[in-house]
C-alpha cells in the first residue's frame, strides 16, 4: 500500500507540475526570486501537512500554487499563437457562468489563462 502511494503522489505531482518544472528547469532556482516570510504560530505546520496529505508536494511548491490561483498572470493582450489563442477562448467560454471562486471551473479557466498566458511569453522570447 505505501508503494503504492508513493506512486500515486509522484504521478500527482509530475502532473501538476509538468508546465512549472518546464520553467523551473530553465531558469533554474538561481534566477528565481526568494524572500523570507513570518508565519503565525501553527501555519506553517497547516502548510505542511496540506503540501504532503491532500497534495503530494513540497510547502514550496503548494505555496507558490496557492499564490498563482489567488494572483493569476495576466491574460496577454494580444496574441498571435493559435495554442494560447484558444486556451483563452476556452477560459473565457469557463467564465461565461460566472463560476464561484476556487470550483473546479474557475481553477480550470485559471490554468488555461496561466497556461495561455506562459506560451505567449515564450513565443514572444524566441521572436514569433
Amino acid at each position: 500500500m505505501g508503494f503504492r502511494l508513493f506512486i500515486h503522489g509522484l504521478l500527482s505531482q509530475v502532473t501538476l507540475e509538468v508546465w512549472r518544472g518546464a520553467i523551473m528547469a530553465e531558469n533554474g532556482a538561481k534566477n528565481q526570486d526568494k524572500f523570507i516570510v513570518r508565519l503565525p504560530d501553527g501555519l506553517r505546520e497547516r502548510i505542511r501537512l496540506a503540501a504532503e496529505e491532500a497534495n503530494h508536494r513540497s510547502m514550496n511548491a503548494e505555496l507558490v500554487a496557492v499564490l498563482e490561483e489567488k494572483y493569476p498572470a495576466p491574460l496577454p493582450v494580444k496574441t498571435e499563437d493559435p495554442a494560447a489563442r484558444l486556451l483563452i477562448w476556452l477560459a473565457k467560454r469557463l467564465r461565461r457562468r460566472n463560476p464561484k471562486s476556487g470550483s473546479p471551473r474557475d481553477k480550470q479557466a485559471a490554468l488555461y489563462e496561466r497556461i495561455a498566458g506562459d506560451i505567449a511569453a515564450r513565443m514572444k522570447d524566441i521572436g514569433e
